[in-house]
C-alpha cells in the first residue's frame, strides 16, 4: 500500500500543502520542519509516482536557465561546457537550456540577466553567482515561485540554494597545504596568489591551506596578494612580491591569472627553482606541469561539475528527485608530471 502526503501530514502535524512543499522543494517551510517531514517520509516508504510525473513533464515544454561566469574565465568556460553538454542530451525529454553568460562576477550584469530568464519562464536555474546580498534575494524570488536553484562551484552567502555542486573549498586548501609540507621542509617561506577576497570558497580555500601549513608552526606564510583571475593583475602582484621576498621557497597559486604569473616567476628567475603548486588544469599551468615548473595541479573537475548541476535539475523536473544530499562536492585530484607518462607499448617487439 503507497503512502500518501496527507498520512505523512498527519504524523508530523502539518498541513499536505507543508507536506508538499517539502517533498517538491518550493520552499517557505522552517528548516527544523522540513527535515522532520523528509525523515518521516523516507521511514514510510513514500515514493512519488515517477512514470507518471515523468509522462506529464514530458508534455510540457521544460527550461533549465544557466547563468555561468564565462566570459574570460576558462574555469568557468569548462562549467559551461559541462552544462551544454548535459543540456545536449535532454532535448528526448522535451527539455531545453537558456544560456546567459556574465564576466568578472558582475553583480548589475547578473541581476540583469537574472530579470531575463524570470521573464522567459525558466522552472530551473544553474548559477555560478557573485557573493552579492542583492544576486541572493534576487535568488529568492526565484525559490518562492517553486523554481529551484542550483549554486554551482562560486559560493554565495544570505541564500537557501537547492544544492551546491562544486568544490570543497576548505579541504581542498588543506589537501594543497598537506602537500606543500611534503615538498618544502620547515621553516621554509610560503606565498599565495588567490583571486578576490570577495569570493567566499576562495577565502575558505586559502584559510585551509593557511590551517594546514601552519600546523606545524615552522612555516613562513606571507599574506595573500590578489589576482583578480586577471593576468596583468597576477603578474604586478606576483612581481611586487618577489621583489620584496626575493627567497619565497613556495608559491601556491589559489586561483587564476597563471600565465601572469609564472611570467613573473620567469622574469624574476624563480621558475625551476622555488616550488609552485596550481589549483585548475589549464593548457597553461598543464605546460609548467610537463616541462617541470610545476610540483602538482589541483583539478576541480568544472567539467563534471556543470553536468551534474543540470542533471539533478533535469531529475527534479522529470521525476521530483531531490538531491540526497544539499551539498555535492566534486573529488579533488592531484596531479604530478609522472600523471602523463606514457607506457611503451607492452606489445612491441612480439
Amino acid at each position: 500500500m503507497s503512502i500518501t502526503m496527507k498520512e505523512i501530514a498527519y504524523l508530523c502535524g502539518v498541513s499536505r500543502g507543508t507536506v508538499d512543499r517539502v517533498l517538491n522543494d518550493r520552499g517557505g517551510v522552517k528548516a527544523e520542519t522540513a527535515e522532520r517531514i523528509r525523515a518521516a517520509a523516507e521511514s514510510m516508504g513514500y515514493r512519488s509516482n515517477i512514470a507518471a510525473r515523468t509522462l506529464s513533464a514530458q508534455h510540457k515544454q521544460l527550461k533549465i536557465g544557466v547563468l555561468v561566469n564565462a566570459i574570460g574565465h576558462q574555469y568557468f568556460s569548462e562549467i559551461m561546457s559541462g552544462m551544454i553538454r548535459a543540456l545536449e542530451g535532454l532535448s528526448t525529454y522535451n527539455i531545453t537550456g537558456i544560456i546567459k553568460l556574465s564576466g568578472g562576477f558582475d553583480v548589475d550584469q547578473q541581476l540583469k540577466l537574472l530579470d531575463e530568464l524570470m521573464q522567459q519562464g525558466v522552472n530551473a536555474v544553474a548559477i555560478t553567482p557573485a557573493n552579492s546580498p542583492r544576486v541572493a534575494s534576487k535568488l529568492r524570488e526565484f525559490t518562492a515561485k517553486g523554481i529551484p536553484v542550483i549554486v554551482v562551484s562560486a559560493l554565495i552567502d544570505g541564500f537557501d540554494y537547492f544544492s551546491y555542486v562544486g568544490c570543497n573549498h576548505y579541504l581542498s586548501g588543506r589537501i594543497a597545504g598537506g602537500f606543500a609540507k611534503l615538498i618544502v621542509p620547515a621553516r621554509s617561506k610560503v606565498a599565495i596568489l588567490t583571486g578576490s577576497r570577495n569570493m567566499t570558497g576562495l577565502n575558505r580555500r586559502v584559510a585551509g591551506f593557511s590551517d594546514a601549513v601552519l600546523s606545524s608552526g615552522d612555516y613562513s606564510l606571507l599574506d595573500p596578494v590578489q589576482s583578480s583571475d586577471d593576468d596583468v593583475i597576477a603578474y604586478k602582484a606576483v612581481s611586487n612580491l618577489v621583489s620584496r621576498h626575493p627567497d619565497i621557497d613556495l608559491f601556491f597559486f589559489a586561483a587564476g591569472g597563471y600565465s601572469g604569473g609564472f611570467q613573473a616567476l620567469g622574469d624574476a628567475h624563480l621558475l625551476g627553482k622555488a616550488k609552485v603548486i596550481a589549483f585548475d588544469v589549464q593548457e597553461v599551468s598543464l605546460n609548467y606541469l610537463k616541462k617541470g615548473f610545476v610540483s602538482a595541479l589541483f583539478n576541480q573537475h568544472p567539467h563534471d561539475q556543470g553536468r551534474h548541476a543540470v542533471k539533478q535539475l533535469a531529475d527534479y523536473l522529470l521525476v521530483g528527485a531531490i538531491p540526497e544530499k544539499r551539498r555535492n562536492y566534486e573529488p579533488i585530484e592531484i596531479l604530478i608530471d609522472e600523471s602523463f607518462y606514457a607506457p611503451p607499448d607492452e606489445g612491441r617487439g612480439k
